[in-house]
């Protein structure tokens, strides 16, 4: 596969962004192994809904159209946070709310804060489609997380590539496929970075290891493939 001349657009949380790698993430790996021009959006702390006075994740995807970019490729993630409950609450920092009928009424710059997870994931899939028609789109699921409820996670994830099916956008569930598991001590340490000077792996960041062995050869053999 030639990526010479190739752009890809990237989205979505501090896993997509590099938090855990001093910012160099999947787009920084796509461009280093694969020649490809980055434009970047996605930004730690992100949700795909509304949480903290912002739709972080349709705020990218609209800064992008504003932008005017027309990437070859559109690599994206979402849902770590939205599954994440907030220190004192008892309930997700998203809703995961049920999946659209149809294809018809979306509308990224019409996204209000009361939209859940599933109906704010299919406005930026559908907003990829209509503003970036000719980009090829994959979603990576990341992978099985330590610092997240177990159910949470299957459940958004498994919500996340019900839609991706929906309207054929190409995946790779790094939550199964990978075998990265951050409730194994050995894996949480050796695989991600200590964020927060625990002495130990933080669960959620891929430090330079885990995105070398664990996350980018999966997402760059299915982006060839595309």
């Amino acid at each position: 596969m030639n990526f010479d001349g190739k752009s890809v657009a990237v989205f979505g949380d501090s896993i997509a962004y590099g938090s855990g790698n001093d910012g160099f993430g999947v787009g920084e790996y796509l461009e280093k192994h694969l020649g490809l021009k980055l434009y970047k959006y996605a930004v730690g702390g992100a949700r795909v809904g509304f949480f903290a006075e912002h739709n972080w994740m349709v705020e990218q995807v609209q800064n992008a159209i504003r932008d005017g970019v027309s990437p070859d490729y559109i690599v994206f993630n979402g849902f770590t946070n939205d599954c994440n409950i907030s220190e004192g609450a008892t309930h997700p920092d998203v809703s995961l709310g049920e999946t659209c009928q149809g294809y018809a009424g979306f509308d990224i710059f019409g996204v209000t804060r009361q939209m859940p997870f599933s109906r704010c994931f299919e406005e930026i899939i559908c907003a990829f489609m209509t503003y970036f028609p000719k980009a090829k789109l994959l979603f990576f699921r990341p992978h099985n997380m330590g610092r997240r409820d177990d159910f949470l996670q299957r459940q958004y994830g498994e919500r996340a590539m019900a839609i991706c099916k929906k309207w054929g956008v190409a995946t790779v569930d790094l939550y199964s496929e990978s075998g990265l598991n951050t409730f194994i001590p050995e894996q949480r340490d050796l695989f991600t970075n200590d964020s927060y000077n625990w002495g130990r792996g933080d669960c959620t960041h891929p430090n330079a290891l885990g995105y070398e062995l664990k996350y980018m050869p999966l997402i760059e053999a299915k982006l060839k493939s595309l």
